[in-house]
């Protein structure tokens, strides 16, 4: 959260964004907001539209934190890499991550957020531009493994930022079958994929 945003609107956009860690965007009312952030509704309608732009607002507020984790995630594994055998070792832990069944309730929320954005234009913006940090975040440390020699030359940067991601959230089609695929099977085709297609060998 920016440091030049109004306390109350903060405290309004993170009391939302917790109590969206055991409901749903329509399942939260004004009442239950105002209740636990002890803000007044004059307030709440002096900082916000209505309860959906509070309610986008909250959800961005979580995607940029999950974007914020995921560069963590990942700059090491690029921007630490010296050699080959770096990157793979690096591939191979955050695919092992990020791919794996504890994953499973980040891929629900980056879904469903992508999906709530789909009807409010005001939202798309918002969400699209932290969804844009990342992509970019990607891209340049993409662009600086390849200046070190160790990604394929010839490939786009952001296709592979983008591509990076997709396959990461794609995960969730298995997420919700009987009898999920093997998780040792799923990450060693990933990474042999990742490997094979942008490593330089």
């Amino acid at each position: 959260m920016p440091s030049t945003t109004h306390p109350t609107k903060t405290r309004l956009i993170e009391t939302t964004a917790e109590l969206l860690e055991n409901a749903f965007p329509q399942e939260i009312q004004v009442d239950e907001i105002l209740e636990k952030s002890g803000v007044s509704k004059g307030s709440l309608y002096h900082h916000f539209e209505d309860l959906g732009e509070l309610l986008e607002a909250a959800q961005v507020f979580r995607y940029s934190a999950w974007v914020d984790r995921s560069i963590g995630l990942i700059v090491p594994v690029l921007s630490g890499a010296k050699n080959r055998d770096d990157v793979i070792e690096g591939l191979r832990t955050l695919t092992k991550y990020t791919q794996s069944s504890e994953y499973r309730a980040t891929r629900f929320l980056r879904a469903r957020t992508l999906a709530n954005s789909e009807i409010s234009e005001r939202f798309t913006k918002a969400l699209g531009a932290e969804q844009d940090r990342l992509t970019s975040a990607l891209e340049d440390l993409i662009a600086e493994a390849k200046n070190k020699g160790l990604f394929r030359d010839h490939l786009d940067n952001r296709v592979i930022a983008v591509f990076i991601q997709s396959y990461t959230l794609g995960k969730i089609v298995d997420d919700i079958v009987p009898t999920p695929i093997s998780q040792e099977k799923w990450d060693d085709f990933i990474l042999d994929m990742l490997i094979n297609t942008m490593v330089v060998h």
